[in-house]
């Protein structure tokens, strides 16, 4: 580990800057042990992330009685407070200072809460009304805030070289493709043999959720590094948001992930309505199918990796996660109920999918140093919260825009002789033509590993960073 300069006052950030006393991760690689220690709670959150999304809202529609318009409301409600409590959380990590770092005291005490919220969200008692499902989803999306944002921005500070960003993504994207695949896998393998209710599959996975949460985080904050960061001042939110402005490179990724992601939550808001009502699926043949494309997504991940290691992040994100959109269009050659044809799909999508995850969060770790040149301060939570911003707001959009439009061009779900052209285009063109500026936005994105290189050796002339 190499040391940064001890005095900024031997150069222009002198007024602005306090003494560095920490060091920086730079080009050392981490040991697997070590990699594998900070990626393991990547797995679970990661599942109790997608168990929500598919299952809350019909297990307390059918099993709590409750209407579908109120959840909707009310699920609405917490993900806009999800959203903006990320930035906060994010700012208010970026100010911490213990012995154990900036990060690990979040998730210590953030784990607790995220536990006891994630049972009272999920096994709640009998009669429980709509203020109950307010006061637990709100507590519940600010839990995994508090520890979701600090644990990426901790691997953001793992290492400031470029090739290790893409391996310390890898492995923690693995794990998080791992939860995916045991979210599709459970309700197949541990309930097999009966017919489960929403119930049934809710109680194994918050059981399971609640084990393994306390085994992955318990190791991680014993074993993985703490990472290092450079003291600069401790700025409020406003003042930090308002400093981003000159991070040029990070604004241009933010801006072409809002349409990689708006295009992604499209088809997600469409696909299950696509392989049941266009291609004549069931919704546990849909779960297999994404057992398919995770399996495939880790199989092919190390070639992600030493693509993106070749060639670069942003280009390794073109060439190979988008083309996640235009694998889409081949729905629309696919024979109805053929399934050979759509697990080919699939596993296309597999292929491509992992670029999509490990890239974009090694990209905006990179936009840290750039901002640093540009006197903003090294507030990697800040950036890592601003990127979920995105993530969620696009989820909006996406839910938003997707079937509604899909209705307007004459799908209906509850009409089984319903013309499926609306939910084909939704979900297998429209997605692709929403992505493409971000085609042309990273086409010319400024930072490889050269002009990375170039950063920190003009930060380490200056005194913020060894070189």
């Amino acid at each position: 580990m190499c040391c940064v300069a001890e005095n900024l006052n031997k150069h222009n950030f002198g007024k602005k800057f306090e003494p560095m006393t920490e060091k920086i991760q730079d080009s050392t690689s981490l040991s697997r042990f070590e990699l594998l220690s900070y990626s393991l709670p990547s797995a679970p959150t990661s599942m109790l992330m997608m168990m929500v999304i598919v299952y809350l809202a019909p297990f307390y529609a059918a099993e709590m009685g409750m209407e579908l318009a109120a959840i909707g409301g009310i699920f609405a409600l917490a993900r806009i407070w999800d959203a903006v409590s990320d930035p906060i959380v994010g700012n208010l990590s970026d100010k911490t200072r213990t012995s154990f770092g900036r990060r690990k005291p979040w998730i210590i005490v953030g784990t607790p809460l995220l536990m006891g919220s994630l049972y009272f969200f999920l096994q709640p008692p009998e009669g429980i009304g709509l203020n109950y499902l307010i006061v637990v989803a709100i507590i519940f999306y600010l839990s995994i805030t508090i520890v979701q944002i600090p644990y990426l921005s901790w691997g953001a500070e793992l290492s400031r070289d470029y090739q290790e960003r893409i391996r310390i993504n890898g492995y923690r994207e693995a794990f998080t493709m791992i939860g995916i695949l045991l979210v599709a896998s459970i309700p197949l393998f541990f309930l097999r043999g009966q017919d489960p209710s929403v119930a049934d599959i809710v109680e194994v996975f918050t059981y399971v959720v609640l084990v393994l949460l306390p085994l992955a985080v318990i190791p991680s904050v014993l074993f993985a590094p703490q990472g290092s960061y450079i003291e600069t001042p401790t700025l409020s939110l406003p003042k930090a948001l308002f400093a981003l402005r000159r991070n040029k490179p990070f604004l241009r990724l933010m801006l072409a992930s809002l349409f990689i992601w708006v295009g992604g939550h499209i088809y997600n808001a469409s696909s299950l309505f696509l392989m049941k009502d266009a291609l004549g699926f069931s919704p546990s043949m849909f779960l297999w199918f994404m057992v398919v494309q995770y399996v495939m997504a880790l199989v092919f991940m190390p070639v992600v990796l030493r693509l993106g290691a070749r060639i670069g992040k942003h280009q390794a994100l073109i060439w190979v996660g988008l083309a996640f959109f235009p694998v889409l269009w081949l729905y629309n050659v696919v024979e109805p109920a053929n399934v050979t044809q759509v697990v080919l799909v699939y596993a296309l999508k597999g292929v491509v999918t992992s670029a999509i995850w490990i890239m974009p969060p090694a990209m905006v770790a990179d936009t840290v140093e750039c901002g640093l040149l540009e006197d903003v301060g090294d507030d990697t939570a800040l950036y890592m919260s601003i990127y979920f911003f995105i993530q969620k707001f696009a989820a909006a959009i996406g839910v938003g825009l997707a079937l509604p439009l899909a209705a307007v061009l004459g799908f209906d779900p509850q009409a089984p002789s319903s013309d499926t052209f609306g939910i084909r285009f939704v979900s297998t063109m429209l997605p692709s033509i929403i992505a493409l500026p971000a085609v042309f936005l990273l086409l010319k994105y400024p930072i490889d590993e050269a002009r990375h290189r170039q950063i920190r050796a003009e930060l380490a002339q200056r005194g913020e960073v060894a070189s």
